[in-house]
């Protein structure tokens, strides 16, 4: 068995209506000035309305400029409004990118210095002050997770910042926050869920008993629960099952790493803008089919205990767990291939663009296989 370490640093909090605590939470960790990201969207529907008015009058600021693909400036300007403020805590309220905006503004917000001196793995040199994350979709993962990715459009690239220290404090899953949800965005963060577990689950250098434990229940929950979530937003017991799967995936790969489908859909999005969770879907079964010599056992072990497959043959019972997953992506009804979510035909200088976006991207060390820049454009090739 390999030697391992497994952090998990995040208090989790679970029930119907458990953000209206979030002040309570916030003084919990002595805030006094409380810097709440969001974004202009969430801010219509209305649901956030009893988790701000938990706070006392003068007592937060609201910052809610937060895009569907985040970004160095928006970062930069939340973190200089953050200061202003005074803020010595931050809660983050939404999906992957306001989460991930917030843990990087409370670097600058409790660090200080360029931004950019905090990319990268193990940069941060001491702890951050209180965040507080409170997800509105079931998938990223965020709200428990070590990393943290924002997009630098000057270099076209996702920027990765990972560090124990970048783990929030306190996650609060309400699922009655995600009852709103429109399907398309259910389906695809769930399929972010899954490859989360299915990638976690298959770095077997860096995964343990821990990890393990985790990616197979999350991923029973997603497989019998996604399709339920789609179909009826409404469904609080599928509502509530993805969310939790969510989170435990999230602690899962936060702690073993992800593969080749986060590497391709990084450079994927930071490309073409497509959203993380679609591109995860389109490109999660031909990265298993690439991985599928090193692996199968593993997936075999995956398909076997969410009985997809009862064969003794590890191929067989893989190929049966790459089918399901095919599978799940049309019954939530997302697109299967690249060119069907508005990537244009890639020519060549694309593809090697790609190829090396993908090939430095951090997620791709954890990958099983190794790949060469012919064997990623490939994959594109063939998910297009």
């Amino acid at each position: 068995m390999n030697p391992f370490v497994f952090h998990s640093p995040t208090k989790v909090t679970f029930g119907e209506g458990a953000s209206w605590t979030a002040a309570e939470v916030a003084k919990d960790f002595g805030a006094t000035k409380t810097f709440i990201v969001t974004d202009a969207i969430l801010m219509k529907t209305g649901i956030l309305k009893p988790i701000i008015e938990s706070f006392e009058e003068n007592s937060y600021c609201l910052f809610t400029d937060v895009p569907s693909d985040s970004d160095v400036d928006t970062v930069d300007k939340a973190a200089a409004i953050a200061r202003e403020f005074g803020a010595n805590c931050v809660l983050a309220i939404g999906g992957g990118s306001v989460i991930d905006t917030a843990k990087v503004v409370n670097i600058c917000l409790s660090l200080g210095g360029p931004l950019l001196d905090y990319q990268g793995l193990n940069n941060l040199s001491d702890r951050l002050g209180p965040l507080i994350c409170i997800p509105t979709t079931a998938g990223t993962g965020s709200e428990v997770s070590m990393v943290a990715m924002v997009k630098n459009h000057k270099e076209g690239k996702k920027l990765l910042f990972g560090s124990r220290f970048l783990a929030p404090d306190a996650a609060i899953l309400d699922p009655t926050l995600l009852l709103s949800l429109p399907p398309k965005l259910t389906a695809a963060t769930g399929l972010d869920a899954i490859t989360h577990g299915i990638e976690s689950f298959s770095a077997v250098i860096s995964s343990s008993p821990f990890t393990d434990a985790m990616c197979m229940e999350a991923l029973k929950m997603l497989f019998e629960n996604l399709p339920r979530a789609t179909a009826n937003g409404a469904d609080m017991e599928a509502r509530s099952a993805t969310l939790i799967a969510s989170a435990m995936a999230g602690v899962a790969f936060t702690n073993s790493g992800v593969g080749i489908v986060h590497a391709l859909a990084h450079a994927t999005g930071a490309t073409f803008g497509t959203h993380h969770g679609l591109a995860n879907s389109i490109l999660l079964p031909h990265c298993m089919n690439f991985n599928m010599d090193s692996i199968a056992n593993r997936y075999a072990l995956i398909s076997r205990y969410l009985n997809f497959s009862s064969s003794t043959n590890d191929n067989d019972a893989a190929a049966a767990l790459i089918k399901a997953v095919s599978d799940i992506s049309a019954q939530v009804g997302l697109p299967t291939r690249l060119r069907d979510c508005g990537i244009p035909v890639l020519d060549k200088r694309q593809l090697d663009e790609l190829a090396f976006l993908a090939s430095t991207d951090p997620a791709i060390m954890f990958n099983p296989k190794e790949s060469s820049a012919q064997d990623i454009i490939g994959i594109y090739e063939r998910a297009y």
